[in-house]
């Protein structure tokens, strides 16, 4: 197999490479040195004391490993509140005492077999897209990169798009493409993480339908027999530097020491044609509208007609009530930017509807985890 060590660049020398290259997060994995140091709670946010104030009465699910993606590996997991979480962090040899009748999935004993620490990364602290939490962590992207969740209609209502996690040393969140073709980051803030990739060009050697994703760390040969003919991306993750995961590469990560990140999903120019016709969002749309047609009929002003409730996919229901929020939001035919945005998310949508291409994301799976004999999105 083919070896290649993700680069890692300073965010002046960054701004060069994406001024010239507006595909570059695309074409292979990079690390961004030096910008997240100026973010307003860049030390506040490298203390657990500081996160369980502003954090610790939150619902938490902690598991092990984060999510399963392949069908021959096994879950355990507990819900419990966030403070408790990071009590388990301080002293995890207390994890009986501290989730004492909160396992979801496996029981203690479970857990000791599995050999792998809990981790939290589930956490949800933002719901909308002027959260007062982004004021903390600013910029998330460095220049020339400009996201544009703002102007993307239900972005962080219908999915999570930023994670604080917290880990021990072994925690794992194994091999996996993110859903609805969003750029992804993890911005390292204490300890270490080990990252492993592949491009979406490898997919096929590290993904198997009948089973899901390879373990990077322990290939198996009979479930990925052309495994080594992939082209393997590997990189430390240090204190101050962001990795940064271009549309459907496959990534895995370790964590090496007790660690604290933030990880944030986006969408910008590049990659507006992927998250436009992905199936993720839109059929958490759909269902979201079968689940309450009163509501979302009102909402869109009767332009759906009321038997597609019932009669369309939840995907195709999705897509199409999208495409009609955005008519709605696009009435005014202005010229701003948050306009032209949504004009262009609305095109590339109602070439997917009228069939010429829906097909950007591709048919490999994105984030899963095992339930009975399927693959099914956890996020």
């Amino acid at each position: 197999m083919q070896s290649k060590q993700i680069p890692v660049v300073s965010s002046e020398e960054f701004r060069r490479l994406a001024t010239s290259n507006p595909r570059v997060l695309h074409e292979n994995p990079w690390i961004v040195e030096d910008y997240i140091k100026a973010w307003p709670g860049y030390e506040a946010w490298q203390r657990l004391e500081y996160l369980e104030s502003r954090f610790g009465k939150l619902s938490a699910f902690a598991k092990a490993p984060n999510f399963i993606t392949n069908r021959k590996s096994s879950l355990v997991s507990v819900e419990t509140e966030f403070s408790r979480y990071l009590d388990y962090i301080r002293q995890p040899e207390r994890a009986r005492e501290l989730f004492a009748e909160r396992w979801m999935e496996g029981d203690y004993a479970q857990f000791v077999a599995q050999d792998l620490p809990l981790y939290c990364g589930t956490l949800r602290i933002v719901h909308k897209a002027d959260d007062p939490v982004f004021a903390e962590v600013e910029p998330l992207v460095p220049a020339p990169l400009v996201p544009w969740n703002h102007a993307l209609p239900y972005y962080y209502s219908l999915f999570n798009h930023f994670w604080l996690l917290v880990s021990l040393p072994g925690a794992l969140t194994p091999l996996h493409i993110d859903n609805n073709g969003t750029i992804a980051l993890i911005a390292q803030l204490k300890g270490r993480k080990r990252a492993t990739l592949y491009s979406p060009d490898d997919l096929r050697h590290v993904y198997n339908p009948e089973v899901g994703y390879m373990d990077p760390e322990h290939p198996d040969e009979v479930d990925f027999p052309t495994w080594h003919q992939a082209v393997k991306w590997t990189g430390d993750l240090e204190v101050g530097q962001v990795l940064f995961v271009g549309t459907r590469w496959a990534h895995h990560v370790r964590t090496l020491d007790t660690s604290i990140s933030v990880s944030f999903d986006f969408v910008d120019q590049s990659n507006l044609a992927d998250y436009a016709v992905s199936t993720g969002w839109a059929e958490v749309f759909g269902k979201r509208i079968k689940s309450s047609p009163e509501a979302v009929r009102r909402k869109l002003g009767g332009s759906v007609p009321p038997a597609d409730f019932d009669r369309l996919a939840p995907v195709e229901l999705g897509r199409r009530s999208m495409a009609e929020v955005l008519r709605a939001a696009l009435k005014a035919n202005d010229g701003s930017e948050l306009a032209r945005i949504r004009r262009l998310y609305l095109t590339r949508l109602e070439q997917c509807l009228d069939g010429t291409d829906c097909t950007a994301e591709g048919p490999v799976p994105s984030v899963t985890q095992v339930r009975g004999s399927g693959l099914v999105p956890v996020r």
